[in-house]
């Protein structure tokens, strides 16, 4: 990827145009040009601008030293550095990370048609729904989602779900180097809230719906509601998409002052795209929506009625683009479920497992209602439940609430960040009072699928939770490898060994 030099003239322009302060140059010599924005200064390139960004735990002005030595060419900061390197001071390098790093990776976002998809669920499924209808119009479309990025063959990992804003406008920059035409962003409210999407302007902004979380960092559920509904303003979007099912939905859809298209699971409800029908099972799941062109069938590989709303926000996106609707009818057929969303494992003797990302308890609480549906006569739905360390506490009794619908249920740990895992499943358990499901708690996580999987019978469904896609584990120390799939994989493969070894002897 080939960033276009920019004079520092022109960095200072837009700083001056973006900041909400007083911007000041120092140190810079005549002829001196920049290519791209880092904030890390592990991730110095020769010639970058090195913005010197105020974080809860560290500040990157006691990176500066470093970050030259490195190759950096100039310094962006919000308190004078010491030292004769080329310096551009503004109130709060944060605030202008996003303008600054649109233009050192030549505006990329202004040369494509770009979608952000926001909610607490079902962000990553329909973002990747979405890139397979612009991919079904003959549009080559980038995504970049919780999963990592992706442009045509290629893949990008992303440490964030919304990627630092010089990162994100350069993996655009990548994107339209490799022949993108459009692209497909989530936008998490932690990422609107701080200005990762500044910079960015997309032509429709989707809502997939609304579920308490995230209050760690906003606070409380309005703050939480309010980063969300910035997406949905007209310095940030054209036009919206919006799930109506929860109030939260209806007042958004009220309150955003750009023409929003609305969507409803409930075909008695006042909304411009309704599913009017709907059925899934294992081997897909197909809806019948109703928007003002009529009635249209759309089916899909995804499992679970948890997809239904999901689906039916990516066929309004489709429209709203302007898209035929046999075409966007095909790209959702065509398009695989995301990793780690209703994955779906099986063996000829083994139970059904499905893994799933869910983390909130309404996504739990939908992705047991799947489970339950998937088990044959009279089987039984056991339960793989932790909750992340250092995250969330709040909705760890949520969790157990949501927990009951199943038969069994084995606590275990998903990743303590260096809290008692001991505790963790206590909050859990908490939620579990009364409940009629058995309970275990197997803190060893790979002990604790292996055990759901071998003790399920060929009807049930064993459902691993919270991790979804995710290869490494974090509990005191740096992370380790761990595959919730390929764990579970393996015990039904030792299901289905034992089963011959039996049937020989």
């Amino acid at each position: 990827m080939v960033f276009p030099p920019v004079p520092w003239q022109a960095v200072e322009q837009r700083a001056r145009t973006v900041a909400a302060g007083p911007v000041t140059s120092s140190g810079a010599v005549d002829g001196l040009v920049l290519r791209r924005l880092v904030t890390d200064s592990r991730a110095v390139t020769p010639g970058c601008l090195f913005g010197c960004v105020r974080g809860q735990g560290s500040d990157g002005h006691r990176f500066a030293e470093q970050a030259l030595a490195a190759g950096a060419a100039a310094l962006l900061v919000d308190r004078p550095v010491s030292g004769g390197a080329p310096q551009l001071l503004v109130p709060s390098v944060r605030a202008v990370l996003g303008r600054l790093g649109a233009l050192l990776a030549g505006d990329p976002a202004d040369q494509l048609r770009l979608v952000g998809v926001t909610g607490s669920n079902g962000k990553t499924t329909t973002s990747t729904l979405v890139r397979g209808v612009l991919a079904a119009a003959g549009e080559c479309a980038g995504l970049v989602t919780t999963l990592g990025a992706r442009v045509g063959g290629q893949q990008r990992s992303t440490r964030l779900t919304t990627p630092e804003a010089p990162e994100l406008h350069g993996l655009l920059r990548w994107m339209l180097d490799a022949g993108a035409t459009s692209a497909v962003l989530e936008a998490s409210s932690i990422a609107l809230d701080v200005g990762r999407v500044d910079g960015v302007h997309v032509q429709v902004a989707v809502f997939t719906g609304f579920e308490e979380d995230h209050l760690d960092h906003h606070g409380t559920i309005e703050q939480y509601w309010a980063s969300k509904a910035r997406l949905f303003s007209p310095e940030r979007a054209d036009r919206a998409v919006v799930v109506v099912d929860e109030p939260w939905g209806r007042r958004l859809a009220d309150q955003a002052r750009i023409p929003v298209t609305r969507v409803s699971t409930d075909p008695t409800a006042d909304a411009d795209v309704r599913v009017v029908g709907w059925r899934t099972g294992a081997e897909g799941t197909s809806v019948v929506v109703e928007d003002p062109d009529g009635r249209h069938w759309i089916g899909s590989p995804l499992v679970g009625r948890v997809h239904v709303g999901n689906l039916a926000a990516a066929w309004a996106t489709g429209r709203v683009l302007g898209l035929r609707p046999d075409t966007v009818a095909a790209g959702i057929a065509r398009t695989a479920p995301p990793a780690g969303r209703n994955t779906l494992l099986r063996s000829p003797d083994g139970p059904l497992v499905v893994v799933d990302y869910a983390h909130t308890p309404g996504a739990l609480a939908a992705a047991l209602q799947t489970a339950r549906e998937l088990t044959g006569p009279a089987g039984r739905v056991h339960l793989v439940l932790g909750a992340r360390g250092r995250r969330d506490r709040y909705k760890r009794q949520g969790l157990g609430v949501s927990a009951r619908a199943a038969d069994e249920v084995w606590l275990t740990n998903e990743g303590s960040h260096g809290e008692r895992p001991e505790a963790i499943v206590e909050e859990l358990r908490v939620g579990l009072v009364g409940s009629e499901a058995t309970v275990r708690t197997v803190l060893d996580r790979r002990e604790a699928i292996s055990g759901a999987v071998l003790a399920a019978g060929p009807r049930d469904v064993v459902l691993v939770v919270g991790r979804g896609h995710e290869t490494t584990m974090t509990d005191d120390g740096a992370p380790v490898p761990f595959d919730d799939a390929a764990v579970a994989r393996a015990a039904l493969e030792s299901v289905t060994l034992d089963l011959v070894t039996e049937q020989a002897s």
